[in-house]
């Protein structure tokens, strides 16, 4: 009896359902529906009022190969053929089912249509959409300038149709979709975007002041001086598409190049990169001799490269006898052997000791075995010991540990070689081996206005004589009085070299001379 009455309940209930109205839809149309499961080709989404459709997998899955929906999410999607009552639907109309109505409508609601780019003009793309003629404008084409437009032609993309006028008449764009993609993106990336988060991100463009770097419909900025540590170009050390990890270090409000408001974000991958200096600096003790490559020749001394992104510098009074120009002995891209005479972790600088080749087997102490190998540092051994190389060593056993050894300041009136470590508008920091000082703008002997960033440029080196020295150790430099003074020693050395006799003949004759038109005067 029970099952009687189950049976009984079940067919009312069946015919009730039957008396419903089914939802009706017809191609063309825009549906939003759930989605029930998915198949290897299809996924069957429950549209309501009793009706299925099947979503085609095509455009569904990621680059990975998975999915990007799974059962209960909630999908907008546009129907493209109706077919023994079977409902198909696409997440846009794919080529060879759009009609000027299914391209009205697609217009009206904002679902993609598929096209091929056919072929390029002065003004923009031409697009084929199912034998529809369209045009894309230049600009409408991405997010970002397309250098060479003919590389895109015969490419299949998705297209927002912005405008209908008539069955050979189509007005396209891509960036619409590329920007509302991104918007989304944006959306989700941006509760992750703190200072010091370490994210991970694709490499949208390299130019010489640094990378852009895309986080995920954010973009930021990763500076030259942040890609890498040592002075590297960034073609050299990254490459558009390259998948990268960086850390956060700046954010702040900004305007895009419509007016916009965005957040402007500062990267670096340096910063999640080991520091070579502090990997090597232990091997650096006094008296140790390494090989190196010189990098940089300057009238104060060379620069020798350790390991890629440290460097020590040999000034041209060390290069163990009395020498006018580094350049007489050693040149750029020399394989050389040095000693160290001191490193300084705090200020991180090197102070170097030229080796003569031709004294090398005497320099070399043979019965001290050579301290190990560190990150690529070419150790040759320890130099026999020194009073240079003693007092040194002493002199840092002497300080407290991990305090910095502080160099007495240089005198006034003194000539000091310089590197620009920092520009601001009103002059430029500069530092030496032993201290740090500014040049102010009008002691830089440039015209009044001129581009500091442009005609002195971090890293610049150049002599500056000391101005001043305050008490509480800021040392105000000049680097239009050191060449004046450069200029006033030349003239006094010339003057030196000029014999006295020349002088004397000269100073005689002249008297001579006056004498005999006073007298022809006084007759």
């Amino acid at each position: 009896m029970s099952q009687i009455m189950d049976e009984e309940d079940f067919g009312a209930l069946f015919e009730a359902d039957n008396t419903k109205p089914r939802k009706r839809v017809t191609v063309g149309d825009k549906v939003s529906g759930t989605v029930m499961f998915l198949g290897t080709s299809s996924a069957t989404v429950d549209l309501g009022g009793g009706l299925d459709a099947l979503l085609d997998m095509a455009g569904l899955l990621g680059k990975d190969g998975e999915p990007t929906i799974q059962p209960g999410d909630r999908v907008d999607a546009v129907v493209v053929r109706i077919r023994d009552r079977v409902v198909e639907l696409a997440r846009s109309i794919p080529k060879g089912h759009a009609n000027l109505q299914v391209l009205t409508d697609a217009a009206r609601s904002g679902v993609p249509v598929e096209g091929t780019i056919t072929g390029v003009n002065k003004g923009g793309y031409l697009i084929d959409v199912s034998g529809t003629a369209g045009f894309c404008p230049l600009g409408q084409i991405d997010t970002r300038r397309v250098e060479d437009p003919t590389t895109l032609i015969g490419q299949k993309l998705q297209f927002r149709v912005l405008e209908v006028r008539n069955e050979r008449d189509l007005l396209v764009s891509r960036r619409a979709l590329l920007e509302e993609g991104q918007a989304q993106k944006a959306a989700e990336t941006r509760g992750k975007i703190t200072l010091g988060a370490r994210l991970q991100g694709t490499v949208t463009r390299v130019l010489d002041f640094g990378a852009f770097v895309d986080l995920g419909g954010l973009e930021g900025m990763v500076p030259a001086s942040e890609l890498a540590w040592g002075r590297k170009r960034p073609q050299d050390v990254v490459t558009e598409g390259q998948t990268v990890d960086v850390e956060v270090t700046r954010i702040e409000p900004g305007l895009d190049h419509k007016g916009r408001p965005v957040e402007k974000i500062g990267l670096s991958m340096r910063a999640l990169a080991r520091d070579p200096f502090e990997q090597v600096l232990p091997a650096l003790q006094s008296g140790v001799l390494v090989r190196g490559i010189v990098t940089r020749v300057e009238a104060f001394g060379a620069f020798v490269e350790l390991i890629p992104a440290v460097e020590g510098l040999i000034h041209v009074s060390a290069f163990g006898r009395r020498v006018a120009r580094a350049s007489d002995v050693v040149q750029p891209g020399q394989d050389i052997v040095v000693q160290i005479e001191l490193a300084d972790g705090l200020s991180r600088r090197i102070a170097l000791s030229y080796v003569d080749p031709q004294i090398l087997k005497d320099v070399l102490d043979a019965d001290r075995p050579a301290p190990a190998e560190v990150a690529g540092l070419r150790i040759v051994g320890w130099a026999r010991p020194s009073t240079t190389t003693q007092a040194n060593q002493d002199r840092l056993n002497q300080a407290p540990r991990n305090e910095r050894v502080v160099a007495p300041p240089p005198l006034v009136g003194s000539v000091v070689p310089v590197t620009v470590d920092k520009i601001e508008s009103f002059g430029v920091f500069v530092s030496w081996p032993t201290g740090r000082g500014l040049v102010p703008a009008f002691e830089l002997g440039l015209p009044h206005g001129a581009d500091l960033r442009k005609l002195v440029p971090i890293g610049m080196q150049f002599d500056a004589l000391v101005q001043d020295v305050r008490p509480d150790g800021k040392v105000r430099l000049s680097r239009a009085a050191a060449t004046a003074a450069l200029e006033r020693a030349e003239a006094d050395a010339w003057m030196a070299q000029q014999k006295p006799a020349n002088l004397a003949e000269s100073v005689g004759s002249f008297g001579e001379l006056l004498r005999q038109k006073l007298n022809q005067g006084k007759k």
